[in-house]
């Protein structure tokens, strides 16, 4: 993860796979709660693992529970 980067674009969700906020609300909204499962809907795989708590309060906001 770029720390320095995610600090610089707050909508980053994830740096390793350029994944922004707007994107995974997306996902969550159409009813996904599956972490690997968002991702792959986005055509990509988690990396470092380090957005997973990010992602979790997006699923939490769509009244999902994520599962890895």
């Amino acid at each position: 993860m770029d720390i320095t980067r995610k600090q610089q674009t707050p909508g980053l969700v994830c740096t390793c796979n350029d994944l922004y906020a707007e994107e995974i609300a997306e996902i969550t909204a159409m009813g996904e709660t599956e972490y690997k499962e968002i991702f792959a809907l986005l055509d990509t795989q988690p990396r470092c693992g380090e957005c997973v708590s990010h992602v979790n309060q997006f699923v939490s906001a769509s009244d999902g529970k994520t599962t890895l």
